[in-house]
């Protein structure tokens, strides 16, 4: 590993390394016994191999390696471009030391790394004791410097001293510190270490690897394969090799450089993979289906992530569309009975994959989906409205409400089961004159939406016949004198008029509504209504200009039934005429 003095004004010790430099010699004291000669004394290696002659490989599949090395501020300033062009294909980069210690040059080297496509590794060196939740410390710290991406390898946990604690204290506090990082950034990461130092001070224990850890970055200097501690780590061997502690690589100037070996052909297969999750928040109405988009980001995660979510209220359901390999999103689909309260809830989405669980926030909004309540129309007849030659003006009555009030209605007319739009005069009325035509069986249907876009059914009213009876009809009785005017201006051209007080015109009929039509005058007067048997009022029939074809008095019912209307002549003053030009009713269903 790169020699870990922190930059400082005044050079610290090198906090331990006595462990690895006594594995060093003990290794390069081996190989210069089993190699007399060897040129491992060579005071200026030549590019491209070790401090001990052996050769460097380079980034060929047909080796089944990918070369690479590891870094740090020791190498001071580093040409990437030439680094890139000797084919180192990956670099491990020191990014921190112990609970506060980062490395200046950390930014600078990942960055120019990744710039000439090369790989890059943080690893952290770390510097075990017994303080309380230091391997917390530690682990939060290297996450808070590293800063994962799409080009770096998984990170590196540096395991070279024991701080002084006893082998089950520092699998503690090594498990600890992994599975800090594994929780901030749900990556598994790999450990680097000697075989004699994982023999001596981890026990040689195979525990993490067995439990997921399964990428071992080993050092084992000057031999021609590597000794893997840990029962072969776990039988899956070595992945990364660090075979040199003093290579020469172009591009490096100062000091030499540890030179790595990746075990494979695609350095994909151990680079940091994860995914992270995030949702907008979704809004469903009552009765009806909404979504919420949940994106799913990937740094080299090629894996399904499987998604679940909690939290939501009663009356609803939910799925998510499927998370293919590849996808960076999904519908959470929510569907909500009507009978589910409005407000706000909160819910939690979780997504796993590859052994690696995500959750994220998103609030569900419910909000009002029910229509407004609406009751069909009535007709009735009114007065001060005037009729057509084929055609009655009917008023529509309805009623529509909502908690969020009402922003639009609408009404339909029905003439013999044919439906028809009727323009209303605002946005949200709830009354309107229709014209209908005689002799038909007529209706209306009404709706509301309301300020939050839900729009009600169409809620009919009843039907009712349109019926028209001329003024010499059998079904109006007579009493005094009674004269027919015979005018085109009348309905039908013609109607009758009575000038003597106590002149009567009862009109028997059945029906839901009653309109008396007449003509208004100069010369027209007063007449009392009485609508079976009572008093219903007086009409005053004069005007200053003649009107006919006029609705002057109208009754209704609210329901079909027999009923007569008689017209009593006042008869006074200078204009007593009192006429009849027809009778208007709706026979309701």
């Amino acid at each position: 590993m790169s020699r870990h003095l922190p930059v400082a004004s005044t050079p610290r010790p090198a906090r331990a390394r006595g462990t690895r430099i006594a594995a060093a010699f003990a290794l390069l004291f081996s190989a210069l016994i089993s190699a007399p000669g060897s040129a491992a004394l060579a005071s200026t290696p030549a590019e491209g191999t070790t401090a001990s002659g052996s050769s460097a490989v380079t980034a060929d599949a047909s080796t089944g390696y990918i070369e690479g090395i590891d870094v740090s501020h020791w190498q001071n300033t580093i040409d990437w471009a030439k680094v890139a062009a000797t084919g180192k294909a990956f670099a491990f980069i020191k990014a921190s030391d112990g609970t506060d210690f980062v490395d200046d040059q950390y930014l600078i080297n990942r960055a120019g790394a990744q710039a000439n496509g090369i790989w890059t590794g943080a690893y952290h060196f770390a510097r075990p004791d017994a303080t309380p939740n230091d391997a917390l410390a530690e682990a939060d710290h290297f996450v808070d410097t590293m800063r994962l991406g799409s080009g770096d390898l998984l990170p590196a946990l540096d395991l070279e001293q024991s701080g002084g604690l006893t082998i089950p204290a520092l699998q503690e506090w090594v498990a600890t510190f992994l599975e800090e990082v594994r929780a901030r950034t749900g990556a598994r990461a790999m450990i680097y270490t000697s075989p004699a130092f994982w023999k001596k001070y981890m026990g040689d224990s195979s525990a993490l690897a067995d439990a997921g850890y399964k990428t071992l970055w080993i050092a084992h200097w000057n031999v021609t394969s590597p000794t893997v501690a840990a029962n072969n780590w776990g039988g899956r061997g070595w992945t990364f090799w660090q075979y040199s502690n003093c290579g020469k690589v172009s591009g490096i100037t100062v000091n030499c450089v540890d030179l790595d070996r990746f075990r494979g052909t695609d350095l994909l297969t151990s680079a940091y993979s994860a995914f992270s999750l995030a949702a907008t928040t979704g809004q469903v109405k009552q009765g009806q289906a909404g979504s919420s988009a949940v994106k799913i980001g990937r740094v080299n995660f090629p894996h399904e992530v499987a998604l679940d979510v909690t939290g939501l209220p009663d009356g609803t359901t939910a799925a998510f569309d499927d998370s293919p390999t590849a996808g960076t999103a999904a519908a959470l689909n929510v569907s909500a009975a009507t009978g589910v309260p409005t407000g706000t809830y909160p819910l939690t989405i979780t997504g796993v994959g590859d052994g690696v669980t995500r959750t994220t926030k998103v609030n569900l909004v419910v909000a009002d989906g029910i229509g407004p309540t609406v009751a069909g129309p009535t007709l009735w007849l009114e007065p001060n409205s005037l009729i057509g030659s084929t055609t009655i003006p009917v008023y529509a009555v309805w009623s529509a409400s909502d908690p969020s009030g009402i922003a639009t209605t609408g009404l339909q007319r029905s003439v013999n089961g044919s439906w028809a739009t009727v323009k209303l005069p605002s946005a949200a009325p709830t009354r309107a004159w229709v014209s209908l035509p005689i002799g038909a069986v007529v209706g209306a249907r009404a709706r509301a939406t309301d300020r939050l876009a839900n729009t009600s059914a169409w809620a009919p009213g009843p039907t009712a016949a349109t019926l028209l009876t001329e003024q010499a009809a059998g079904s109006i009785r007579y009493t005094g004198t009674w004269r027919t005017l015979a005018t085109s201006a009348a309905h039908g051209s013609s109607l009758k008029y009575a000038s003597s007080a106590g002149a009567s015109a009862t009109y028997t009929f059945g029906g839901s509504s009653v309109g008396w039509v007449a003509a208004r005058g100069p010369n027209r007067g007063y007449a009392r209504v009485y609508v079976d048997g009572a008093y219903a009022g007086t009409v005053n029939l004069y005007a200053s200009a003649y009107q006919y074809r006029r609705v002057v008095f109208a009754r209704n019912f609210g329901a079909a039934g027999a009923h007569t209307l008689k017209i009593v002549v006042v008869g006074s003053g200078k204009h007593p005429v009192v006429d009849v030009d027809a009778f208007i009713r709706l026979y309701g269903a």
